[in-house]
């Protein structure tokens, strides 16, 4: 916490002591909350917590004031919101892999997307091609089977690359 605090002050100007002073952006009015920042303010700061942190953040209404709300309030839920749909966004293709794989509908994967099933197959193969040429002790991310099933699963609805 105290490295993200540090990095805010250098790169926003921002100090974890009380607001003083004019300049000062994060300068709240009397009668608002004059704690040190305990939420992150920048998308940076919030995607190193990592998507589960960020989760429980996001779903924990009681952390964010509704009224007399700050720039700080602001800007960390912003910062919270944006690296969390980045950690989300990243993991969709694992999980159309997974669904596949378990022989979920293709249908079943683009209503649970919310996208078409060539948005599906994009963020998918997207992904698999760089699991698939990925080796790591002699092993790849995913399988040449388990690509060609997935890709097959596909293809038997007219989408390929």
């Amino acid at each position: 916490m105290l490295k993200i605090r540090r990095v805010a002050g250098l790169v926003l100007g921002l100090s974890s002591a009380s607001a003083k002073g004019e300049d000062n952006p994060m300068k709240r009015s009397s009668g608002k909350r004059d704690e040190t920042p305990s939420r992150p303010i920048t998308f940076h700061a919030a995607e190193d917590l990592g998507a589960f942190e960020l989760a429980q953040l996001w779903a924990d209404r009681m952390a964010w004031p509704i009224d007399d709300r700050t720039q700080y309030d602001e800007l960390s839920e912003l910062a919270i919101m944006s690296a969390l749909g980045a950690w989300l966004r990243r993991w969709q293709p694992i999980a159309i892999h997974c669904a596949m794989l378990a022989g979920a509908r293709p249908e079943a994967i683009e209503c649970a997307l919310g996208e078409s099933l060539q948005v599906a197959f994009d963020r998918w193969s997207e992904w698999a091609l760089r699991q698939r040429d990925f080796i790591v002790g002699g092993r790849p991310g995913i399988s040449a089977a388990e690509y060609e099933a997935v890709a097959g699963r596909f293809a038997e609805i007219g989408i390929s690359a």
